[in-house]
């Protein structure tokens, strides 16, 4: 503990940063509205959520980032304290966050502060987090890193149990070629029957009538048949997961740009109808744009031409 959080007291070490943000909404407090957009703060919230330690701190993420980075020369993290590196984090992964880190910065801290086991995961998340809230595809040009959108990206409100719930195991989670490690070889146990007791005669063995109806989990072929048909059966139900995960992934960058395309033409539309009327509100230009909409949408098709043959 540095001598910045012995001097905090008690009453103010407990309202860690993890803490004081159980979902987006708590960004905003009763006297300030936080100024990040709501896809700002799924970002924000999901990298505390990822670098917290178990305490709820950025303390671990503090101390590596110093032993990685305190004596590299023009640096970010170069020179500065732990106590530096509170206040400097606290400006973009916290509750009092104005902007989330840029994506170089993000890179770093998440090779550092997160397990390894953990990073492609998390990485991976934040990339697709990232490219959302700047409106981008990918979140540099040439991408080819982890890539894979959370399920609660479209909800209006995130919470950390969501984001939790969100992670995968790691041991499961898809690599960067987007492929899951395959099941292993299913090895049936055989029975072996108990041998005789120390010191007394073997048990007698009572002959089965050849009619006897054998039941499968005594017959350690039928078992092993029943176990490699289980194995297979799920391991086809996690390709289809796969393809589908793929697909929808697919589906949202689309949806993401047409999105984005819709507001560049939109903001184009509402720039020209204001050179054209100098002297329209807002209001009057969105409901000029609506109209032209409706016109076009409510448009009867083209009657067809009559034959002339």
């Amino acid at each position: 503990m540095s001598r910045h959080e012995a001097r905090r007291g008690p009453r103010i070490r407990g309202r860690t940063a993890l803490g004081q943000v159980p979902s987006t909404d708590a960004f905003d407090t009763a006297t300030k509205k936080s100024p990040l957009t709501l896809d700002e703060r799924k970002l924000v919230l999901f990298l505390l959520v990822a670098l917290a330690d178990e305490r709820g701190t950025l303390t671990r993420t503090r101390q590596r980032l110093v032993e990685a980075f305190g004596d590299r020369d023009r640096h970010w993290c170069a020179g500065k304290t732990e106590d530096a590196l509170l206040h400097l984090l606290a400006k973009s992964v916290g509750r009092s966050a104005t902007t989330p880190p840029p994506w170089e910065r993000i890179v770093e801290i998440v090779g550092v502060a997160v397990p390894p086991a953990r990073q492609d995961v998390v990485l991976g998340q934040a990339a697709a987090l990232f490219a959302r809230s700047v409106g981008w595809e990918r979140p540099t040009p040439g991408y080819d890193g982890p890539f894979s959108v959370p399920e609660w990206i479209e909800e209006p409100v995130v919470t950390i149990e969501m984001i939790v719930d969100g992670w995968a195991d790691p041991a499961a989670a898809p690599g960067r070629d987007g492929r899951r490690p395959e099941p292993g070889p299913v090895v049936p146990v055989r029975r072996v029957p108990p041998g005789p007791a120390e010191g007394g005669s073997p048990r007698p063995v009572v002959p089965r009538s050849p009619r006897a109806a054998v039941h499968p989990i005594d017959d350690p072929v039928a078992l092993r048949e029943v176990m490699l048909a289980v194995a297979g059966a799920a391991h086809r139900l996690d390709g289809q997961v796969e393809t589908l995960r793929v697909s929808l992934n697919a589906h949202q960058l689309a949806n993401w740009k047409l999105r984005s395309e819709n507001q560049r033409q939109r903001s184009l539309l509402e720039q020209l109808l204001r050179e054209k009327y100098p002297g329209a509100t807002t209001d009057t230009i969105r409901q000029l744009i609506a109209e032209q909409l409706r016109t076009i949408i409510t448009a009867d098709p083209p009657e067809s031409r009559p034959s002339l043959g």
